[in-house]
């Protein structure tokens, strides 16, 4: 695994990862945004839009890790699967011209935040 590399790692009922979050601002909130999962939170205020983002990866997880889905999801979205391990590498480049999201993102003042993430699911 890259040092930098966003990943997600599931073993017993436990999610690890490491996301990039991009912060930016879009009609008058704030926009939490990961283009590796294509997932977004929004608020009034910077922590609003984290506080949605956080829910919002919580329910995604929640949801695919119940339906047994997450592998497959993450494959159709470029991540790489490593040999003999449930851990997912994400795509090392963003297509900003195919991300609309993205293409917004890069027209606007942001931030970039790594953040970890680490859920227990039953």
């Amino acid at each position: 695994m890259t040092k930098n590399q966003n990943f997600i790692k599931v073993s017993k009922g436990k999610v690890e990862a490491k996301l990039d979050v991009f912060i930016y601002e879009n009609d008058g909130f704030k926009i939490a945004y990961t283009p590796a999962l294509d997932l977004m939170g929004y608020g009034k205020t910077v922590e609003d839009a984290k506080t949605s983002f956080e829910i919002v990866l919580e329910d995604f997880f929640e949801t695919t890790l119940q339906k047994k889905t997450l592998a497959d999801y993450l494959q159709q979205h470029g991540w790489i699967k490593e040999a003999r391990k449930i851990e997912f590498l994400s795509p090392r480049n963003w297509n900003i011209l195919e991300n609309p999201q993205l293409q917004d993102i890069f027209s606007n003042d942001f931030q970039k935040q790594t953040i970890p993430v680490d859920y227990a699911f039953v």
